[in-house]
């Protein structure tokens, strides 16, 4: 009796990433998976065919429900901008608050559905709240839209010299936290929040 190709022992490979060596076999059917594409069932590692893995059913979000996330995870971005103007210095706590608060507010209410359109609604939402915040910092701080354009000027307001005391820079940019490290890093950890949680 001739052996079935998909038995053969040795490293081959894989049936879905064919640049990937591997010595795994589908229980069902036999075809050579890689650890990538193997799903773990009760009675071994399966093929993604044999295993029965479709897309979730979640991807499509209604308009309404796409319109009811945005708008609760607006307020919910409001209200962390809110709270920016007041405690500037907790900015990494609030920007995990914005992040995590905003995308599970929209998650929640769209009963977990995923999809590139809960994606881009997600990081809009926080992308929104973040700028808000830098809003209501330099209104804050008396800092005009002509002082934007020089982000090294000193801000000479009595709000400013306080919370430079505090953190040893009066200038637009580290006032309204736009340094490049870590002000950056910290604006994209709620995008990238919104990123994962929706992918």
């Amino acid at each position: 009796m001739a052996s079935s190709p998909y038995r053969s022992s040795g490293q081959v490979p894989c049936s879905y990433h064919p640049n990937v060596m591997t010595g795994l076999r589908c229980s069902r059917c036999g075809k050579p998976i890689c650890p990538q594409c193997a799903v773990r069932t009760p009675v071994g590692l399966r093929c993604p065919d044999c295993a029965g893995v479709r897309g979730l059913p979640t991807y499509q979000t209604p308009a309404a429900d796409l319109l009811k996330a945005v708008g609760l995870g607006l307020l919910v971005a409001v209200g962390v901008a809110v709270l920016w103007r007041f405690f500037p210095l907790w900015q990494f706590y609030l920007c995990i608050l914005l992040g995590f608060g905003a995308v599970e507010t929209m998650a929640r209410t769209v009963k977990y559905k995923r999809g590139v359109d809960m994606q881009i609604a997600a990081i809009a939402v926080v992308v929104f709240g973040m700028l808000l915040a830098r809003a209501l910092l330099a209104q804050r701080y008396g800092i005009s839209l002509g002082d934007i354009n020089s982000l090294n000027a000193a801000v000479i307001t009595p709000e400013a010299l306080e919370t430079g005391r505090r953190t040893g820079d009066i200038s637009v940019a580290g006032l309204l936290q736009l340094n490049l490290i870590p002000d950056l890093l910290y604006a994209l950890i709620p995008i990238a929040v919104a990123f994962v949680r929706f992918r």
